[in-house]
């Protein structure tokens, strides 16, 4: 038996704002990082010649973004909040800091890597902090108000990112959020009064899933490399990719056998897949990091590479994607907390964003700045009216089934945030939410990256000579300054057509997205009766532990009135639980 800290600490009035702005302070600086990037990366693919595999700056980003999601998030449960979330900004300035001194593409990518390990603790830990601190009531609200920074961070960076390239060099694109970080760090370690977790190093470090950790790290490199360097660093049906493939796909299998099993503090508890409306968000927000990350990504280089905008110029047509964010992510937290409701607003906001997305599918090289304007603010109302909603959406539906081991409507009275299961995986419910986010922003850019190349590669000029057309595939941007007009045109062309194909390929993409939507359950934010969950928690340390089956069945006959200090994890099979 495993027991790890309840750390819900409810905060009010000033305290609560001042919490509340270092955690809007830490994402925005992890997305302006994430997205600032993208601007540069002609200058960067330029500079170091790294071709085809410019796209592994993200990639590779992603990739360990994705595979710590879940990690930290279990490992804020065993050594506390503020520890991990400060030693997340430390890693993700780190490698921000060493990406600029980047002389070759595998030193870039392999920092890279490191600041995505930083940088999905940040995101996951962030939020977990937020649902410790804010009653459930009043969550939507401040994660739509979270969710400003997200917007904000995704629309300024290509600005940022794009300006630096241009004006200074594309090193201060990494540099300029190591001081960001830095000041980050100091407001979290004075003024983020969380609880502190007992035990001493050697027992927390016991309680860590080292296995699943492993082995799921180990399945997501070996699944997104192959894709990604699939028909441009190695054949599609090549030994390599196969080898690469399966042994992925054969650990993957092997991580949710362990889990299901054998780990005592599961870095992915299986049991919370129970609930359909879970099952059918996780898989909805997987598709979601796709088109996400994958626009944020291909839009700047459709600007430049295409349209011939400098860097500047294609952060400044960013921003009506994302001030549309801005204003729809946190008009829709305060709408649902009106309504009492979050399906419909999921659906309306999937809807309205496969509109802008199809309308992206007219993207050439003649297309105006307003039209580009037009179509994306209509993408902005609709993935800032869908991102924090269908977020929301699966946490209230997890704590529904712990509570009241049902898809039902919550029952009235019901204590939710109180219960002793609920802030058991509150962490992990959070963090598997990211991680399947994240994991379809690193698929979707493998995939976009696969389809950009093959295509841009096949519709190049046979004409060309050979040397010529390695240089185009390292960049487009390599094109001569006197070559002639019409075989200008001819390369322009073929890379318009293969970026094309990448924005049509989001759209059905969205559309299962709204599609999935159809069959949620509906979740609703008030309580008819008393709720203690509006008030800081007391805790009471005496508390006799029992069972999680056993608290269960006390729940269900009458509301808790305190939190519990610690909470036994049986280890056994989700099945028999």
């Amino acid at each position: 038996m495993v027991e790890i800290q309840d750390q819900t600490s409810r905060l009010t009035g000033i305290q609560l704002l001042i919490v509340f702005l270092g955690l809007n302070l830490a994402l925005l600086i992890s997305f302006l990082d994430s997205t600032s990037v993208s601007t540069a990366l002609p200058d960067i693919a330029g500079d170091l010649k790294a071709g085809s595999s410019i796209s592994w700056t993200g990639t590779s980003f992603l990739v360990a973004n994705t595979g710590f999601q879940i990690i930290t998030a279990r490992l804020s449960d065993i050594f506390g909040r503020k520890a991990v979330l400060i030693a997340c900004l430390f890693l993700f300035g780190f490698g921000d800091l060493l990406c600029g001194f980047a002389t070759s593409e595998a030193w870039l990518y392999a920092c890279r890597s490191i600041a995505g390990i930083g940088g999905g603790g940040i995101n996951s830990v962030t939020m977990i902090i937020l649902s410790d601190i804010v009653s459930i009531e009043k969550r939507a609200k401040y994660q739509g108000l979270l969710g400003i920074s997200i917007a904000l961070g995704s629309g300024i960076g290509p600005l940022i990112g794009g300006s630096l390239a241009e004006k200074a060099s594309w090193r201060w694109t990494f540099w300029f959020t190591v001081p960001m970080t830095l000041c980050t760090i100091l407001v979290i370690w004075l003024l983020l009064p969380l609880k502190h977790v007992p035990g001493g190093a050697k027992d927390k470090l016991k309680k860590i899933d080292w296995l699943g950790s492993m082995l799921s790290l180990a399945a997501i490199v070996m699944i997104l490399v192959p894709i990604s360097g699939g028909g441009t660093l190695y054949k599609w049906a090549s030994p390599t990719f196969l080898v690469l493939l399966i042994v992925g796909l054969a650990l993957a299998v092997i991580f949710v056998m362990v889990e299901f099993k054998y780990a005592k503090l599961p870095v992915m508890p299986l049991h919370m897949f129970r609930v359909p409306t879970v099952s059918l968000i996780l898989l909805q927000t997987f598709f979601v990091g796709m088109i996400f990350y994958g626009g944020m990504f291909f839009t700047p280089i459709y600007l430049q590479n295409v349209l011939g905008y400098s860097p500047i110029m294609s952060g400044v047509l960013i921003l009506p994607l994302v001030l549309t964010q801005v204003f729809s992510t946190s008009a829709m937290g305060f709408i649902t907390e009106k309504t009492d409701s979050l399906k419909p607003w999921i659906i309306i906001g999937f809807g309205i964003w496969l509109a802008g997305q199809a309308a992206q599918t007219v993207f050439d090289r003649t297309t105006s700045v307003a039209k580009i304007v037009v179509i994306l603010l209509i993408q902005g109302i609709g993935v800032g009216g869908t991102l924090q909603t269908s977020a929301f959406i699966k946490l209230q539906a997890v704590i529904r089934y712990y509570v009241c081991h049902t898809d039902l409507p919550y029952p009235p009275a019901l204590v939710l945030a109180q219960a002793s299961a609920p802030p058991l995986d509150r962490a992990v419910v959070t963090g598997t939410r990211n991680f399947a986010r994240t994991s379809g922003g690193a698929l979707g850019l493998a995939a976009s990256n696969a389809i950009l190349n093959n295509l841009f590669s096949k519709n190049l000029p046979t004409s060309l000579p050979i040397a010529l057309r390695t240089s185009l595939l390292e960049s487009v941007s390599n094109i001569p300054a006197d070559l002639d007009q019409p075989t200008r045109d001819a390369i322009l062309s073929a890379y318009n057509d293969a970026i094309h194909w990448v924005f049509v390929y989001f759209a059905p993409v969205i559309g299962i997205c709204l599609f999935l939507s159809f069959f949620m359950t509906d979740q609703h934010l008030r309580q008819r009766g008393t709720s203690n969950d509006t008030k800081p928690s007391t805790l009471n340390e005496d508390q006799e532990q029992g069972s999680v089956d056993e608290k269960h069945a006390a729940e269900d006959k009458e509301s808790p009135t305190s939190n519990v200090t610690t909470m036994p994890v049986v280890s056994r099979s989700p099945s028999r639980s």
